[in-house]
């Protein structure tokens, strides 16, 4: 084998279906941010069908549906995330972007779905006259309640669950069911205080994107979202999606993607070994207000590149040896959205490709047998490894900030002690979240002094599975209902085998009864078992040899 080439050896752990797809394993494009942008398609596992992306059009005032239609993939790959920030002193605006806000793959077009983004509370839902997603305020403008708490009605309209005011998908209310037939009130209906506030909205590669600003419509028609790499769209390429959201604050996750190094230690015998831990000498290549890029020469190669606000592309370049095929170059991407929901919650998307052991990832293709289910598992062990040691982090960090007044981007590297190159590009984070990030993201709202989540949740809450993913992931609820459904009638079947074990009287048949009495528990006992790991699994480093 050849020196510069990779032992297959120290390898073998990436034939876990689930190794390359780790949220957090830094490695992206060429670190030049305009490669970031390049030919705009949808990804074959969530959105198969290229369409015309489409920005509908505010509901306040009402009007028609307006579109902004990009139609050739050409018009996006000489899109650039520096095109925006060309000047280094230009102000960066949280609120002047697009933020992927779920997977279309698992919301469910039959009802509303709440979120929230920067603290401000939206709900999202599928408006089926235009078959777009559409996004609003979550509050009904006649007494303030949560249009999430609503549903679809007859019309196609979301229906309040309060006082039943409908609205269309461009805000307009279709209908006020206590308002008269004639007069001032029946006049209430096309009134511009009878709307709800409609939000930008794009569908591109399988993801949905919100604009947070209602006043910014001809800002987001003229703003191309992030796209993911032209790697997705080959056949040689298997791609996975998931999405989880976690209990603690944006810089805490976009600190803990930018740093390679940890893997081998936080996520042992998941995605990483402990003993295949070297040093990582990476290299900051360029930055500014669009974000910052940078990699390592080594084998693996890595390369990073952060577009601000929150996406992460992280690539990482295999030369190895194989029998009978010989010099083979492993690509795998990690493409992570970390979105602020709120001060302390942060929604993480990753959208993952490779272009080796394909057999191992869920896909389309007939021979891609791995239900996504079952990958989503071991992916949730990564954010598992992650979790309680980043609540403990935060924790210290807010201490600090608390106590001193300091602002923690400014003091980072007096309260952490950071000699390696490895932690370049958590620094350079740090850096650009002082310099042109304001410290952090601009929150809607009032700022209170409410305690954060990971100040206050214990470790079963903040590794609860069932409601930070299951519940919100289309593939695992629908695997969660199985595995209680098949469990129920194995109990059945084991309270009738037992029942009737002792009926008949040959020994023969009621030794056949009494054995199907003990498989069919022994076989609950083991969907129970498994299917914990839709809700919670304990995750403790120091019983992992």
């Amino acid at each position: 084998m050849a020196s510069n080439s990779l032992s297959i050896a120290n390898l073998n752990y990436l034939s876990n279906p689930i190794i390359s797809f780790s949220p957090f394993i830094s490695f992206p494009p060429h670190p030049k941010p305009p490669l970031l942008f390049p030919s705009f398609s949808s990804s074959k596992r969530s959105a198969p069908n290229l369409s015309p992306l489409r920005v509908t059009a505010p509901a306040n005032p009402p009007s028609p549906t307006e579109e902004l239609i990009l139609t050739s993939p050409d018009d996006y790959a000489a899109a650039s995330p520096s095109d925006a920030f060309a000047d280094e002193s230009s102000k960066f605006t949280w609120r002047d972007h697009w933020y992927p806000v779920s997977l279309v793959e698992d919301l469910d077009p039959r009802l509303p779905t709440p979120f929230q983004l920067l603290g401000r509370d939206i709900v999202l839902w599928f408006d089926k006259s235009s078959s777009q997603w559409v996004a609003f305020d979550d509050k009904c403008p006649h007494r303030l309640a949560p249009l999430s708490e609503g549903r679809i009605d007859e019309n196609g309209d979301l229906q309040c669950s309060y006082h039943g005011w409908s609205f269309n998908g461009c805000g307009s209310c279709t209908g006020i069911p206590q308002a008269a037939d004639v007069g001032p009130e029946a006049r209430a209906v096309k009134s511009k205080r009878a709307c709800a506030t409609a939000l930008p909205t794009l569908v591109s590669q399988g993801l949905l994107f919100v604009w947070p600003d209602e006043n910014g419509w001809e800002r987001a028609k003229a703003t191309k979202p992030p796209a993911l790499p032209a790697d997705f769209e080959k056949p040689e390429f298997a791609t996975v999606t998931i999405q989880r959201d976690l209990y603690y604050g944006f810089d805490t996750l976009m600190e803990n993607v930018s740093d390679p190094s940890h893997i081998d230690f936080a996520h042992h015998k998941v995605t990483g070994r402990r003993d295949r831990a070297k040093p990582l000498p990476f290299k900051v290549e360029s930055s500014g207000p669009w974000g910052f890029s940078g990699s390592n020469d080594d084998n693996p190669r890595i390369s990073a590149t952060f577009v601000a606000p929150c996406y992460y592309v992280n690539k990482i370049e295999i030369d190895t040896k194989l029998p009978i095929v010989g010099d083979q170059k492993w690509v795998i991407w990690i493409c992570s959205f970390n979105i602020p929901m709120k001060p302390g919650k942060t929604r993480s998307i990753v959208c993952s490709a490779r272009n080796f052991f394909q057999l191992t990832v869920p896909g389309p293709a007939w021979w891609q047998v791995v239900p996504r289910w079952l990958e989503h598992w071991t992916s949730n062990k990564v954010y598992d490894g992650d979790m309680i040691v980043l609540q403990g982090q935060e924790k210290i960090f807010l201490s600090q900030s608390t106590d001193s007044s300091v602002d923690i981007n400014e003091q980072y590297t007096k309260i952490t002690f950071t000699p390696t190159q490895a932690d370049r590009l958590v620094l350079a984070f740090r850096n650009w979240l002082r310099r042109h990030g304001n410290g952090q993201p601009e929150w809607f709202g009032v700022a209170t002094q409410q305690p954060l989540p990971s100040t206050v949740l214990s470790k079963r809450e903040m590794l609860d599975r069932f409601e930070q993913h299951t519940l919100k992931c289309s593939s695992c609820k629908r695997g969660y209902e199985v595995f209680q459904t098949l469990q129920k009638l194995l109990i059945g079947a084991t309270v009738v085998f037992s029942a009737t074990a002792g009926v008949p009287g040959e020994i023969q048949w009621r030794i056949v009864l009494s054995l199907f009495a003990a498989v069919s528990a022994g076989l609950a006992y083991a969907l129970y078992e498994l299917q914990k790991n839709f809700v919670f699994v304990d995750y403790v480093h120091g019983k992992i040899d």
